[in-house]
């Protein structure tokens, strides 16, 4: 064997030797399962937090939106969203809908008085957009379809039907005096 041909068979070993030694790992060993179960136990933690602080505005923080003080009360009792609003247990009731930020006291005042169960809808929450409006509000609805209102309404529903619908706090005061 000539010089040439160790050289080249130097060269072809050396090459098969550096691909034997990289390590094949085909199994997932229990710091990488660890690893991946962190990682992704995170990002979902991430994207909770994003949607419940920037979509539905269910966490608030105050430095955030330049707040120094947070006056609002965390638990609202009876909360519920606007596509429940036929869809309680009992079979009369009453929903009033509301900006949980801008709460008008006298009507609150009057509501917790109220002999009928009340369930609270926050009208400035995304997800009651729908069913909230700006202009006027439906007093004709007849299902979840046709419902719109605006900032406050109270309505009060018997047996999955409106039986009452009283729009703006003058109507609203009246109504519960």
């Amino acid at each position: 064997m000539g010089r040439e041909m160790r050289r080249k068979n130097s060269k072809k070993n050396k090459n098969l030797k550096i691909k034997n030694e990289l390590p094949v790992n085909d199994t997932i060993t229990g710091r990488s399962a660890l690893k991946i179960f962190v990682f992704s136990t995170i990002l979902l933690a991430a994207i909770y937090f994003t949607i419940a602080i920037f979509v539905t505005k269910e966490l608030k923080i105050s430095w955030l939106n330049g707040e120094t003080n947070e006056t609002e009360s965390t638990s609202i009792e009876n909360k519920i969203l606007a596509k429940n609003t036929f869809n309680q247990r009992e079979s009369t009731y009453y929903v009033y809908f509301y900006d949980f930020n801008n709460e008008d006291t006298n009507i609150a005042s009057a509501i917790y008085g109220a002999d009928a169960r009340v369930y609270r809808v926050d009208a400035s929450n995304g997800l009651n957009s729908n069913y909230v409006s700006t202009e006027s509000g439906n007093r004709s609805a007849t299902s979840l379809d046709d419902l719109k209102v605006v900032d406050p309404t109270l309505i009060k529903i018997d047996n999955d039907k409106i039986v009452a619908y009283y729009e703006g706090p003058s109507e609203i005061m009246s109504f519960l005096n």
